[in-house]
C-alpha cells in the first residue's frame, strides 16, 4: 500500500470526526431553541389562566360597585320617606326601596357565584404555574447541558484540528490536494476500500485496469465511477 494512502486514511479519520463535531456544534443552537419552545405552551397556559382570573375579579368589582350604587339609592329613598307626609308617596318610595333591595340580593348571589369561579380560576393558575416552573427547571438543565456540550465540542475540535495539521504535513501536496477536493465534494469519504472488485464508496464494479493499478501501488488510483481514491484491503 502506498505510504500516502496510509497517511490519508488516518487524515480522513480525523476529518470525518471533525466534520461530525462541526455538525454537532451547528445543531446546538437549534436544540437550544427547541428546548426553549417547550416553555411556550406552559407559559401560554399560565397567561390564559391569569387572564381568566383577572376577568372574574373585574366582574366581582363591577357587581360590588352596582351593589354600592343601589345601597346609596336605597338610603336616598329612605331619607325621602322620612321627609314626605304623603302616604301614597311614602308607599311608592317603599316600593322602590324593595326593588333596589331585590336587585342587591340578586347581585350578591351573582357575586358569590363569581367568587366560586375565582377560587377555581386561582387553582388552575396555581397548577399552570407549577407546571411552568417544572418545565423551566428541566429546560434550564437541558440548556446548561447543551452549553457544556458546546464547550466540549469546541475544545475537541481544537485538538483534532491540531492532530490533522500534524498528519497532513508529511503528505505529498498533490495527493493531499486530490484527497481534499474529493472529501469536500463527497462529504463522507474520499478514500474507500476496494473489495470483491467493487468500490466501497459507490459500490460499482471496478474495471480490470483499476485493479491492476491498485496492485502496482505506484500512484493513487481512483474509481472511474465516483472518483474516490481506492485502496486494497489486505
Amino acid at each position: 500500500m502506498l505510504q500516502d494512502i496510509t497517511k490519508l486514511i488516518q487524515l480522513q479519520e480525523r476529518d470525518q470526526r471533525i466534520r461530525a463535531l462541526q455538525k454537532d456544534l451547528k445543531d446546538i443552537p437549534t436544540l437550544q431553541s427547541r428546548a426553549k419552545m417547550q416553555l411556550a405552551g406552559d407559559q401560554a397556559a399560565v397567561d390564559a389562566a391569569n387572564l381568566a382570573m383577572k376577568e372574574i375579579e373585574v366582574k366581582i368589582k363591577s357587581i360590588q360597585l352596582d351593589v354600592q350604587t343601589r345601597q346609596t339609592s336605597i338610603k336616598r329613598l329612605q331619607d325621602q320617606q322620612f321627609e314626605t307626609r304623603k302616604n301614597d308617596e311614602f308607599a311608592a318610595l317603599g316600593h322602590e326601596v324593595k326593588r333596589y333591595q331585590g336587585d342587591i340580593n340578586k347581585l350578591e348571589d351573582g357575586e358569590l357565584e363569581q367568587m366560586e369561579h375565582l377560587e377555581t380560576a386561582k387553582a388552575k393558575l396555581k397548577d399552570a404555574q407549577a407546571k411552568l416552573a417544572a418545565t423551566q427547571t428541566r429546560v434550564n438543565d437541558e440548556l446548561k447541558n447543551l452549553e457544556e456540550r458546546g464547550v466540549g465540542v469546541k475544545n475537541r475540535l481544537v485538538d483534532l484540528t491540531a492532530e490533522r495539521a500534524k498528519l497532513a504535513e508529511p503528505i505529498d501536496p498533490d495527493s493531499l490536494d486530490l484527497y481534499t477536493r474529493i472529501f469536500n465534494k463527497k462529504g463522507d469519504a474520499a478514500i474507500v476500500p476496494m473489495e470483491n472488485m467493487m468500490c466501497g464508496g459507490c459500490h460499482m464494479k471496478v474495471v480490470v485496469g483499476v485493479m491492476q493499478s491498485l496492485k502496482q501501488s505506484e500512484s493513487l488510483t481512483q474509481c472511474e465511477a465516483c472518483g474516490r481514491i481506492l485502496y486494497l484491503v489486505e
